[in-house]
């Protein structure tokens, strides 16, 4: 029998997160995308469910709505939740959140401390683990890789029994492979500060020559679309443990 994620502290987690405006709520079919910033984001929330669904609310477009909901949920309630998340490598992540604000990528991974004294910097690259897990247990129902978006999220929309979507993709920035931009020394700026990401995840620092065409790259995204299959695929036992 597959054990729900924990929720216990939950309520209290969600009301104190650095960024309530990712944190998506759709009532009517109980469930929330934990939406970071720099994975798709903008694409799934608008094309592959505000245009499709009603009862969605979120903080920037419903500010009184989602304000009154999130005071007053509680963690037994959100035990009735579908939650899930999308993550993506961190070092591909930096790039293009340099990228987005057309920062020099060698700036801003030296002196990201500096950067992230700006709220909107510092939310665009907080570390995914802080939409994932709370406490160190995690507390959402299925993570999406960015890396295999598509057959991840529509697994996700089986499970919230919504038709799937193909993703038609916006704000998305344009730069090479990831790892042109790096030396050694930044690989290891990036591994200190999402540290519990990649541990999580299982992310690594790929070389160019491992990029998303590969046939090891191709391997591992079906590999990982066999893993989510299978989790989903046991029986759910929903309410408190």
């Amino acid at each position: 029998m597959k054990i729900k994620p924990k929720r216990k502290g939950l309520s209290t987690y969600l009301r104190s997160h650095d960024h309530q405006g990712g944190i998506i709520v759709c009532e009517p079919l109980k469930f929330i995308y934990m939406k970071p910033t720099k994975t798709a984001g903008t694409s799934i929330l608008r094309a592959g469910l505000e245009k499709r669904l009603s009862g969605i609310i979120h903080h920037k477009d419903h500010p009184e709505q989602f304000k009154e909901w999130i005071n007053r949920i509680t963690d037994e309630e959100l035990e009735d939740y579908f939650i899930f998340s999308v993550v993506r490598n961190p070092w591909d992540r930096l790039v293009s959140v340099s990228a987005y604000f057309n920062i020099p990528f060698k700036d801003f991974v030296n002196n990201i401390d500096k950067y992230w004294k700006n709220y909107n910097l510092r939310i665009h690259s907080l570390p995914l683990h802080l939409y994932t897990h709370c406490n160190g247990e995690q507390f959402v129902d299925m993570i999406c890789r960015f890396e295999s978006l598509q057959p991840d999220l529509n697994l996700c929309f089986d499970q919230i029994n919504i038709d799937r979507e193909k993703l038609a993709f916006v704000n998305r920035s344009k730069h090479r492979h990831y790892s042109l931009y790096y030396t050694d020394s930044e690989i290891k700026i990036v591994e200190s500060i999402y540290k519990k990401d990649i541990e999580y995840f299982g992310y690594m620092f790929e070389p160019n020559f491992v990029h998303k065409d590969s046939f090891i790259s191709k391997l591992n995204r079906h590999l990982r679309k066999i893993k989510n299959r299978a989790i989903l695929a046991l029986p759910t036992s929903w309410g408190k443990q």
